[in-house]
């Protein structure tokens, strides 16, 4: 199980954004169980202080490019360090640069407490403690802490957490709508570390395999079209040299007609996993149909015999299981199906009488003709997958051969073209190096090609595994979204387990990777319909859904279900009306039982959000420690000093029973 952060405690010092009050400078914050909201004004620093909250925990450490663009990309998760300039975030925010300004946050990862604190001059890390006990405060033990005590195969997973499930910051980076993300997401909470990584090292691979292959390809054509330049410019046309040029244009055309192959051979591959995977399915199919049908069988020798004769049942019971005779320990397939067919026709199992349905015990007729016709039917579809399946291995065989004959054709009239330049008077001596070393990189990018394609097959039966092991928690990730979307959606909507092909890397055929997708009714729609891209939904329901989604992930994958939930002005896209009920999702997910916290930042705004979160939450007055009220500790901005009353005035509103 994954171990989600728990924020505990925060503590900011000497920062000029954040100066305090005369008798308690500073910021500081106690997260307790249930919701933690932090009010202010703009300007004020409520998304200073999330992205506080999140560097705090990344460091200076970040995925490569993770920010450039809204989505995560198939590229490899490599992480590096934050630019210079992104260091010095807080520290611009201020007139000092930060000097001598730092922040402490204090978290646990499952039972361990971890306590850090940095500079916010530029985020150095000052101190470091683990349970209490001081660790080396060096960024490469902070990320060795993390990485062991959150139970993540690396610390570029615990970036991915932080990004997609714990902080929910004002871009609204999606989770639903991205299907790398989500399988990214997906590969780290459900799979163990060691599995992780032969998944990552497989991928790693995969593409940097197939990034070379189609470098040296790039740098393959540029070759061959300068010596084809250079070839006809020359002057001598020998017997030799026209003898030459016949074998290397038969060269270029076959090699060519290689590439055109090795194409069809990737789509082949392709579609020969697809008819598999159809040809498992249906197989599985079948068995359940047949478990059906033998269950029925069994059910109508029991129903035959008195309760006192339960032998007889267990003898019929073996034949029809086994096709064995206890009795005298022979093999009689034949009587066996003999029997099969008496209790499918509805006649006595013994004297083959007809009988008609028996009832069973609840009343209900035993439908052993629609079992049998399921049956018939999934054996018919298993029949037709494997057919399929036949017929797509034997072309995918005939184009394994072709392949190879045509490899080892060129292999021969390489050696031809060899020996003719060889031949070639010294005069062609620079033509004659230069086609040597178009034949090298010619046979290297062969090998690298079958290379690649080895990679891939072993890629993608890794990922058939993996889908296999992610849909066996389908389902309770599935009830956990309903139990979130259901009080804040009044469309019907609910998870879909799915399927995203993507391509890794720049050739071959894409990928079938398992994803969850998103069923919604709408104005226009009577039934829910696939929505596939966050501009099918409004503002509102995309980001409610993708937090049903996060919360439903912490509740499953999480140790002992519990998470943070960090939200950036959930506000912005709420009408009046779903104001409140996403009050009530939010409050429902940091409810004090499940230990959960929620973090929230919100302008002090008209509508029911705010009063709906105070009220389920139970927070009364500005002094409550859930409360971090920055009109109180931030620095005031020119708008805040100049209306002050009118803040004033709508913060009572808020606390009414209180001031008084």
């Amino acid at each position: 199980m994954i171990r989600f952060p728990i924020f505990e405690h925060l503590a900011v010092e000497r920062y000029g954004l954040y100066p305090g009050t005369e008798e308690r400078p500073g910021l500081t914050a106690a997260f307790e169980p249930g919701l933690t909201l932090i009010l202010g004004a703009n300007g004020l620093g409520k998304s200073t202080l999330v992205l506080l909250l999140y560097r705090m925990c990344s460091g200076t450490t970040d995925i490569a490019g993770v920010t450039s663009r809204p989505e995560l990309g198939s590229r490899q998760l490599d992480t590096s360090d934050i630019r210079a300039a992104d260091r010095k975030t807080f520290a611009a925010r201020v007139h000092n640069g930060a000097t001598g300004a730092t922040a402490t946050l204090r978290f646990r990862l499952g039972t361990s407490v971890i306590e850090v604190k940095r500079e916010l001059s530029n985020l150095s890390l000052m101190s470091l403690t683990v349970d209490g006990q001081p660790v080396s405060p060096t960024e490469d033990d902070y990320k060795t802490t993390i990485t062991e005590k959150a139970g993540v195969y690396g610390f570029e997973d615990w970036i991915l957490i932080l990004r997609y499930l714990v902080f929910y910051f004002e871009d609204r980076r999606s989770l639903v709508w991205d299907p790398t993300a989500q399988r990214q997401i997906l590969r780290l909470l459900f799979l163990p570390p060691a599995e992780t990584e032969k998944y990552l090292a497989l991928e790693g691979e995969l593409l940097r395999k197939d990034s070379a292959a189609r470098n040296l390809s790039a740098s393959l054509y540029k070759q061959e079209e300068a010596l084809k330049t250079q070839e006809k410019s020359g002057t001598s046309r020998s017997a030799l040299e026209n003898a030459l040029n016949k074998l290397t244009a038969k060269q270029d055309s076959d090699e060519q007609q290689l590439e055109k192959l090795e194409t069809e051979l990737n789509l082949l591959e392709s579609e020969f996993q697809a008819a598999k995977l159809a040809s498992l399915r249906a197989a599985e199919q079948r068995e359940a149909a047949y478990r059906s049908v033998e269950y029925k069988r069994l059910e109508q020798i029991h129903r035959s015999f008195p309760s006192t004769k339960e032998s007889n049942a267990y003898i019929l019971g073996q034949l029809l299981s086994a096709d064995t005779c206890v009795a005298c320990s022979n093999h009689v397939p034949h009587f066996a199906e003999e029997l099969r067919n008496r209790l499918d026709n509805s006649m006595c199992v013994v004297c083959s009488t007809p009988t008609g349905p028996l009832s069973s015990t609840d009343g209900d007729e035993l439908d052993m003709a629609r079992a049998t016709n399921l049956l018939k039917s999934a054996e018919e579809h298993r029949e037709s997958a494997r057919k399929a399946l036949r017929e797509t291995d034997n072309r995918y065989r005939n184009a394994v051969r072709s392949t190879h004959e045509l490899r080892a054709s060129l292999a021969r009239r390489e050696t031809e073209i060899d020996s003719l330049v060889r031949q070639l008077p010294k005069s062609e001596q620079h033509i004659r190096d230069r086609r040597s070393e178009l034949n090298a990189l010619r046979s290297r990018h062969r090998e690298l090609v079958a290379e690649v394609q080895i990679i891939r097959e072993s890629y993608t039966e890794m990922i058939e595994e993996v889908n296999r092991k992610f849909a066996s928690r389908q389902e309770d990730v599935k009830s956990a979204f309903d139990g979130h979307a259901v009080e804040f959606l009044l469309e019907q909507c609910a998870l879909m387990w799915s399927s995203h092909k993507e391509k890794v890397g720049q050739q071959g055929s894409p990928v079938e990777f398992s994803i969850f997708e998103v069923d919604m009714t709408g104005t226009d729609f009577d039934s829910p319909v696939r929505r596939r891209g966050t501009e099918q939904v409004s503002e509102s329901q995309r980001e409610f859904i993708d937090l049903a989604f996060r919360m439903a992930l912490i509740a499953v994958a999480g140790e002992g279900g519990v998470g943070t939930l960090v939200m950036d002005a959930p506000e912005s896209s709420l009408d009046a009306v779903f104001a409140p009920r996403a009050a009530k999702v939010l409050a429902a997910f940091s409810a004090p039982p499940l230990q959960n916290r929620v973090i929230l930042t919100s302008n002090l705004v008209e509508g029911k959000l705010i009063p709906t979160l105070l009220r389920s939450s139970g927070i009364d007055t500005r002094t409550d420690p859930r409360l971090v009220d920055l009109f109180s500790i931030a620095s005031p901005t020119a708008a805040l000093t100049q209306l002050r009353p009118e803040y004033d005035e709508a913060l009572k509103a808020l606390f009414p029973e209180k001031q008084r």
